[in-house]
């Protein structure tokens, strides 16, 4: 990230977004910078011991000019059924977090703490998505029930098949093959 230049109002909002940016990615997620620093996409994995654990979702960052003062613009890419997310634009209902939000906050206090929370304790009474909220309001096993389904659909991890497990296996050992023929000595005659 050396020479990268930031997009912002002061050169301490720079440097602080830097910072963040960097500790971001020093705590281990998954992210996608451009160049100013002020988009970024960042890989959320679901929280253990709820209904979107194993799922794993791209997360759109978008930092205002004014960042650290104003909180950042929080966008799901992935789809995700939510009663605070909207499931056609991904959205975050953003009145509890912008009213929480203090300069003494950054990118990872988002990733680490208020996504997960958002994901652990859903508001039916706030909501982005009505019919994620009319179905939690309904039966809390419906909605577990519905956002394991969407789950799957949208936000399992990309696995290999086996069959391309089995042709890149064909391919190392045909191309381990090639070289060992290279090197032979049987070249000599």
């Amino acid at each position: 990230m050396a020479n990268v230049v930031v997009n912002t109002t002061s050169p301490m909002s720079g440097r602080r977004l830097s910072r963040d940016v960097n500790r971001l990615l020093a705590a281990g997620f998954q992210t996608i910078v451009n160049d100013d620093l002020t988009n970024l996409e960042v890989r959320l994995e679901g929280p253990m011991g709820t209904a979107y654990e194993g799922g794993i979702w791209t997360v759109s960052v978008t930092m205002p000019q004014e960042y650290p003062l104003k909180a950042p613009r929080i966008r799901f890419v992935t789809r995700i059924l939510h009663p605070n997310i909207d499931f056609n634009t991904g959205l975050v209902c953003m009145n509890v977090f912008k009213q929480a939000w203090s300069a003494t906050y950054d990118l990872v206090n988002v990733f680490e703490t208020f996504l997960p929370q958002l994901l652990r304790h859903p508001n039916p009474h706030d909501p982005l998505n009505h019919r994620a909220a009319s179905i939690m309001r309904q039966s809390e096993q419906e909605f577990r029930d519905k956002v394991s389904m969407y789950l799957r659909m949208y936000a399992l991890p990309i696995v290999p098949s086996d069959h391309a497990k089995v042709d890149k296996n064909l391919e190392k050992r045909s191309s381990d093959l090639s070289l060992s023929e290279l090197l032979s000595d049987d070249d000599d005659d």
